[in-house]
């Protein structure tokens, strides 16, 4: 039985006096009885000439409008009904951000099935997992590369039709090309759209997305059409302006990836974001450029790596510049310090800093296409509070909010304009979402938007979704403002700073299957890649090392004998090559003591103390990671 919740039972309203005045508008307008089918039609019909996305091909922009859209998806809808596809159908998507991506979903979500994202980096094994776990009946990948991952799976044979995008792939009994495939449908499609707008029910599963478990394999969390859509209504709760002015987005997460789905597929239908494609998802940077997007939602290694990139350009510039730039810099740091105090900004000081901004800050900025930036976001990992200072700094309005697959938007957000790092803000305005703490501190969450469980995993739901609340496994605290802060997590999870959600019980299973392993603790929780301490078998390793002339005296002996640490260092990469490239220990150390109960690292049954382990062996994790970027940014904000 579960530990009933304690007070309080729900957090307080937001004050209005917290609120910007950016943010405070009418309640969210409910969807409830929408479907994506339902707000594809309604575009069509009330905007069909306007431009539902961008696609960048060959190094030229092209435009698909409401109307384009809608023709393209209902054509390759009707081909997949012509192939047997029944409602409810699960059909896998694993490729590249892009156009294709996008209509082979909403064809599929258009005549009743269940679109099954892959990602696209994925080895065979994961995608023999997926496809087994989904029981998926067609299948769209991107090219041969995906094309010849997913034929070396055991699944491939029992698949009804296998769609290519890519048009100068060889066609066969079950792969043919998306052109092809759509060129075939029986009749013409034109009322095909109305007809599914009008079966589709709001509570009719539309996504699976996987996402990292704690043990075993990832779990798919089965998304609605209501899910999708009242989870991106969630936006507007932190910022309205997405629905009310036109803005630009770069997709740069995979379309796989609830951020890269919200973004390119869903958020569209609801709201006057329109999203742009750039060649590869790898090639965000050169798209960015192009664009210069004025919404952004990412992780916090986008930003990190951005502002090290610009701090660099920086120190390599002309005397004068520099001069100019720290100059500058001394208004800002105290322009922001100014925004972020009690009472009303001094209005010299701003309008100083006004001027910095448009001959220093905005110029610099444009370098990488982030000049017209006015709503950034960022989630899914503990942001840097350097990194934050310092884009505020730089002008750009930089906010944290909260959200999870499983609820697939955010419940909570950063409101106030130049709000200070290290928080997640507050409940969203809208009455029908609503955030309260447990007893154990657990951040908990109801609204229309949640999931409605995992695929084939009903102990895993029982466990997250209770009474119709997500149990989130963030432990938070409220601060003297009202602002949630996270200060631990229940559930063992890895976030990067990339946006990745990593189980670190998987990783450490691998490792622990060489003899010489004992124990390992994956790290990385808001870093860009994962690292390993080690606890190497005492026994088995004084055996190995007997006759190598190798003076072991203690345990501790074993972190700097060279011969140990190339042994450890060939039984890592022996794990690395069963892990997926974001799943690789990229760096490790052996731990100069063996974990035990007596130092704090152990519960008694040997199950690791995740806080206190990090805590105890902080330096040594830190010294596992190239902090060139950090030191950048420290420096960038000291000493002007």
């Amino acid at each position: 039985m579960f530990p009933p919740v304690l007070s309080p039972p729900v957090l307080p309203p937001i004050a209005s006096s917290s609120i910007a005045a950016s943010a405070i508008d009418p309640p969210p307008a409910a969807h409830e009885d929408a479907t994506l089918p339902s707000l594809l039609r309604d575009r069509r019909d009330g905007r069909g000439e306007a431009v539902a996305f961008f696609q960048k091909r060959a190094g030229t922009w092209h435009a698909t409008t409401w109307g384009e859209f809608a023709r393209d998806a209902a054509a390759l809808s009707r081909a997949l009904l012509d192939h047997g596809l029944e409602r409810g159908d699960h059909v896998a998507i694993m490729g590249d951000i892009s156009q294709d991506w996008v209509i082979a979903y909403m064809a599929t979500v258009c005549a009743g099935g269940v679109a099954v994202g892959i990602y696209f980096t994925s080895s065979t094994e994961e995608v023999e997992y997926f496809l087994e776990d989904s029981g998926s009946k067609f299948a769209f990948v991107a090219g041969e590369k995906e094309l010849a991952i997913l034929l070396r799976s055991r699944q491939a044979e029992s698949l009804k039709k296998i769609v290519v995008f890519d048009p100068a792939v060889p066609s066969s009994k079950t792969i043919v090309s998306l052109p092809r495939f759509s060129a075939s449908s029986s009749s013409d499609c034109s009322s095909l759209l109305d007809e599914h707008a009008g079966k589709a029910r709001a509570q009719d599963n539309a996504s699976i997305v996987y996402t990292s478990g704690t043990t075993g394999n990832p779990k798919g969390a089965i998304l609605t059409h209501r899910s999708l859509i009242e989870g991106l209504m969630t936006t507007r709760g932190f910022c309205p302006a997405l629905f009310r002015e036109p803005q630009r987005v770069v997709v740069h997460l995979p379309l796989s990836h609830v951020v890269g789905l919200g973004q390119g597929i869903v958020l569209p239908l609801i709201s006057e974001v329109t999203p742009y494609f750039g060649e590869t998802g790898a090639d965000f940077a050169t798209t960015i450029r192009d664009v210069r997007p004025t919404y952004w939602m990412a992780p916090p290694r986008f930003y990190q790596r951005y502002a090290a990139e610009l701090i660099s350009r920086i120190n390599a510039s002309a005397t004068v510049g520099k001069r100019s730039y720290r100059f500058a810099m001394s208004i800002a740091q105290k322009a922001l310090a100014d925004r972020q105090a009690d009472g009303p900004d001094d209005p010299f000081l701003q309008a100083i800093f006004a001027t910095c901004r448009e001959q220093v800050f905005l110029p610099l900025l444009a370098e990488i296409g982030l000049d017209q930036l006015r709503y950034p976001y960022t989630a899914s990992a503990p942001m840097p509070p350097d990194v934050v200072k310092l884009w505020q700094t730089w002008g750009v309005n930089l906010k944290e909010v909260y959200g999870q697959t499983e609820l697939v938007g955010a419940n909570t957000g950063q409101i106030r304009d130049w709000s200070k790092p290290g928080t997640i803000g507050v409940p969203i305005a809208d009455p029908r979402w609503k955030t309260r703490i447990a007893g154990d501190g657990e951040m908990l969450v109801t609204g229309p938007g949640l999931f409605t469980g995992y695929l084939n995993k009903p102990d895993d739901t029982l466990e997250a979704l209770r009474d119709g609340w997500l149990h989130t496994g963030d432990i938070v605290e409220v601060r003297p403002d009202g602002q949630l802060a996270i200060i631990d997590r229940k559930k063992e999870i890895i976030n990067t700073s990339g946006g990745k959600s990593i189980s670190p019980a998987q990783i450490e299973n691998e490792l622990r299957r060489s003899p010489y392993i004992s124990e390992a603790a994956v790290c990385g929780d808001g870093r860009k890649y994962l690292v390993a301490l080690i606890e190497v078998d005492r026994i088995a390793m004084t055996d190995w090392v007997k006759g190598r002339n190798e003076t072991i005296d203690d345990y501790a002996d074993f972190c700097s004998s060279e011969a140990v640490i190339h042994l450890i260092e060939a039984e890592v990469a022996k794990a690395n090559q069963r892990l997926a490239p974001v799943e690789q220990i990229k760096s490790f150390r052996i731990l100069p003591e063996e974990l035990s109960a007596e130092n704090g690292v152990m519960t008694a049954t040997r199950k690791k103390r995740r806080k206190v382990l990090n805590e105890r062996y902080a330096a040594l994790i830190d010294s596992l990671y190239d902090d060139s970027e950090d030191s950048l940014i420290r420096q960038a904000l000291s000493n002007l």
